[in-house]
Parts: C-alpha cells; structure tokens; sequence
C-alpha cells in the first residue's frame, strides 16, 4: 500500500496578515487630500502667502495706476480671508513706491481705493504610494507607514483688483485688471527614508 503524503498544515494568521498587508498597500497608492489644515498659517503657508503678493505686484506686466503723482488716496479692502491686513500694507507700500500719498482717513484724500480681494490663501495636497500607518482597526497592532514615494504639496495664490473713486463725490473713476500671483512648496519621501523638498519661495529653508 503506497504512502500517502501528508498535506502541510496552512498558517492562516500569517495568510491573513499577508492578505491585510496587501489590502494595504494596494488602498494606499493614489491620492490622499486628507492633510489636516493648522489652526493658524503656519511659517511656511505664510511665505507662500505674502509672497505670492509680492509676483503679482512686482511681476513682468507692472500695471500702472491712472493717478497722478503726489495724490492722495485711502484705503479699504473686501473680501472673505484674515490675511488681507497684509495686502492691504504691501499695496499701500507698492502705491508709495509710484508717488501716492496715503491717508489714513477717507475725507482727507481725494481718492479712495477699494482693494477687492477673490483669493489669498494656500492649498495643500498629497499623495502615497505603499501603505499608509495604520493604527488598531483589524489588526491588534499599530503599522508604521511604509512609503516608497510621497508627496506633500503646498501652494500659495491671490487674485485681487484695485477699484478706485473719487472721494468727494463717490464717482466711480476705473478699475485696474486683476492682480495675481502663485508660488508652491513641495516635499517628497522616496524609499521610506530619503526626503528632499523642491520650492519657488525666497527664504531661509
């Protein structure tokens, strides 16, 4: 009577573990728009910010502002971000560069410049290829993240336009065309350990 062979035993834990690792690994590639946002901008969102300011009022296409030099003019903003305090002191600044005066009471100038403001702010995003931490859920134990190429992106952009009047009778004089400007800072991991990060801003990183 011929011996039979007997059949290994299978180690279904591991053949499960494997199979989550797999699952893993095969959800974490692709893009992950889950960065949580900061309760206050953080140095970094603050550059791409105001610098982004600094293109669009010192880029190639300088737009000239239909006034005369030596006149006097206030001003007010509008629009939906914090930040726009800051544009509205660095236009002030860029105004005074070409010869304004400006006055901090609307009466005593003789024009008023409403700065409309569509955008001033950051996006972020990323991406992972490998799997992501992975932290209880099916499993009894914490995973680290294993990254064999991500990207965390951030980009900086404003948009605005300068609407001016003439303060004594409120007569609307012109718009100027839209102001913008971009900058960006992106940082990669490649192989778990090796980063590098690739930027347009001017500062000490």
């Amino acid at each position: 009577m011929a011996a039979t062979t007997p059949t290994p035993q299978l180690n279904i834990s591991i053949i499960l573990r494997q199979g989550i690792l797999a699952f893993a690994l095969l959800t974490g590639c692709g893009s992950m728009n889950t960065i949580p946002a900061p309760t206050s901008p953080t140095a970094v969102q603050q550059f791409l910010m105001t610098q982004a300011v600094d293109r669009s009022l010192y880029g190639e296409n300088t737009m000239i502002i239909p006034l005369a030099y030596g006149d006097t003019v206030s001003l007010d903003t509008i629009g939906l971000t914090p930040e726009k305090r800051f544009l509205k002191s660095a236009i002030g600044g860029w105004l005074g560069e070409r010869g304004l005066k400006i006055v901090s009471e609307s009466q005593n100038a003789r024009y008023r410049i409403l700065i409309l403001v569509q955008a001033l702010g950051t996006e972020q995003r990323g991406s992972l290829l490998g799997m992501p931490e992975v932290q209880g859920g099916l499993l009894p134990f914490a995973l680290p993240e294993i990254a064999l190429f991500k990207t965390q992106k951030q980009s900086g952009y404003t948009r605005f336009r300068l609407d001016i009047y003439e303060t004594a009778t409120g007569q609307f004089i012109r718009s100027t065309p839209w102001f913008q400007g971009s900058t960006y800072f992106n940082e990669y991991t490649v192989l778990f350990f090796f980063d590098f990060e690739t930027t347009d801003l001017i500062a000490p990183f």
